[in-house]
């Protein structure tokens, strides 16, 4: 107890050093806060933005400002640092004692009532990770595992509401996840000790080795976290699929910073200004860019520096009235993954929040919908521009197959889902299954009263291979 109460304390005095620091510090908190509003949009697609939270550390140099500059604005930046660092372990305390909590109760009002709360203190976790300076790896890891538990605690909230109670499943994988929380609150524990002996972030996340950094290797969970989540469906059923381990969609030749740069300018023919940031090394090498709308929306940009494609983009949508609708919307994301790179592609899934609406783009072979492959794109309905891209899933994965139909036919699988499921459609596609294995199935989507359910059988064997459930929620649908 004493721990978080030292922490709380450390936090507040901090928050309140920051009112005085100069100009640099105010720009990146109303980053942070302009973030926040768009708490439900950061899921998935907010890595970039984390990333880039590293790439700041040698702007002092870059720009060729002096040393007392630098050494004001490496001040200002450690600042902020710390002040996400004690916002995580705030929301990372809370959370896990919002779980206890859950797991005591045996009222489902009660459970319901710290349900939602842990979901609100697992995102909120999240929005802080985003702005530390971790390792690209460690920050996927670390917005997955909040992400997942934000929407797995959502749901659960809401088949309490709609008049079932916990089951010993559901009970299960809150301890687990419990487990997994009190890990992580530990290790920020034991390193928010180490800040009030004097360590500093910013210097740690400078230590790299091998593609990491001991800010990361600090905070990262070790041991076996695997526990079986919803998958957010704008995110897709399949997108966190990265089969191979090395990069198969990028061969051709390596592009300059220059040339990245007109890249980045062709794609955001709107775009007011175009900031190189950084570069990226690790399983892509990627030159970063800030990119300024003329609607003053804000976007971080990654190109690959091999053939020269946008691999990510993140940023904040507008509020407002819309000014496209959801089919020109499709337009836009469609004609914005072809010219990047994804060609014979269609769309498979699509959501839509608030203002944003999300699609899951698949590039088709043979007719069979290559699910490994998926590309996501969020497009802000209110401004009409991409605010969201991530084509990690297609560039890693991406190549010429030697697909076998199988001899299932579509008219067998449907006859094989029973008799009180009502058949909207079927189709075959590749899918990401488990023990990294790609199958070829036929994808069978159903309805049963007001529940929607996709059923895959196995293309050659007719087998059952997996079934996924739609659950409607206020943040979005979650596939179980």
């Amino acid at each position: 107890m004493s721990d978080v109460l030292q922490v709380k304390q450390k936090s507040k005095d901090i928050r309140n050093d920051e009112i005085n620091e100069n100009s640099t510090i105010s720009q990146i908190n109303n980053k942070n806060r302009a973030i926040k509003k768009k708490n439900g949009a950061i899921i998935g697609l907010s890595i970039a933005t984390g990333i880039l939270a590293l790439s700041t550390i040698g702007l002092g140099i870059g720009f060729g400002i002096s040393q007392s500059n630098s050494m004001n604005y490496q001040n200002s930046l450690e600042s902020v640092y710390k002040s996400n660092f004690y916002s995580m372990l705030d929301s990372v305390n809370n959370l896990e004692t919002k779980l206890s909590k859950t797991l005591a109760s045996d009222s489902s009002t009660y459970q319901r009532k710290t349900l939602l709360e842990a979901s609100k203190n697992a995102s909120e976790a999240e929005i802080s990770v985003s702005f530390l300076p971790l390792s690209q790896s460690d920050i996927q890891d670390t917005i997955k595992l909040t992400n997942q538990i934000s929407g797995y605690t959502s749901t659960l909230a809401d088949k309490i509401a709609s008049g079932e109670n916990l089951d010993e499943d559901d009970k299960a994988t809150l301890e687990d996840i419990e487990q997994s929380i009190m890990q992580l609150k530990n290790q920020l524990n034991e390193y928010a000790r180490k800040l009030n002996s004097g360590v500093s972030i910013l210097e740690s996340s400078m230590e790299i080795d091998s593609n990491s950094n001991e800010f990361s290797k600090a905070l990262s969970l070790n041991g076996d976290n695997s526990i079986e989540y919803p998958t957010m469906i704008y995110d897709g059923p399949f997108s966190d699929s990265v089969v191979n381990t090395t990069v198969k969609g990028l061969k051709g030749n390596k592009i300059t910073k220059t040339e990245a740069m007109q890249d980045v300018q062709k794609y955001f023919k709107e775009a007011v200004d175009v900031t190189y940031e950084s570069e990226t090394k690790g399983k892509f090498e990627t030159y970063n860019f800030r990119v300024k709308n003329s609607d003053e929306e804000m976007l971080y940009v990654q190109v690959t520096q091999v053939e020269g494609h946008i691999l990510t983009i993140s940023g904040a949508g507008e509020e407002g009235e819309q000014s496209i609708d959801i089919e020109q919307a499709r337009s836009i994301a469609l004609d914005f993954a072809k010219e990047n790179g994804v060609e014979n592609a269609e769309i498979v899934w699509s959501d839509t929040i608030e203002n944003d609406v999300y699609f899951n783009i698949a590039p088709l072979q043979s007719g069979i919908v290559l699910y490994p492959d998926l590309v996501k794109v969020k497009i802000n309905l209110t401004s009409g521009t991409i605010v969201g891209y991530d084509a990690t899933s297609y560039f890693t994965n991406h190549t010429t197959r030697q697909l076998e139909k199988g001899s299932l036919t579509l008219e067998e699988a449907k006859a094989k889902v029973g008799s009180d499921y009502t058949v909207k459609q079927s189709r075959l596609v590749l899918s990401p299954l488990d023990y990294n294995r790609e199958v070829v199935c036929v994808e069978v989507e159903t309805t049963k009263g007001e529940n929607t359910y996709y059923f895959f059988y196995n293309a050659s064997s007719g087998e059952l291979e997996n079934v996924l459930k739609v659950i409607e929620t206020d943040n979005g649908n979650l596939l179980m």
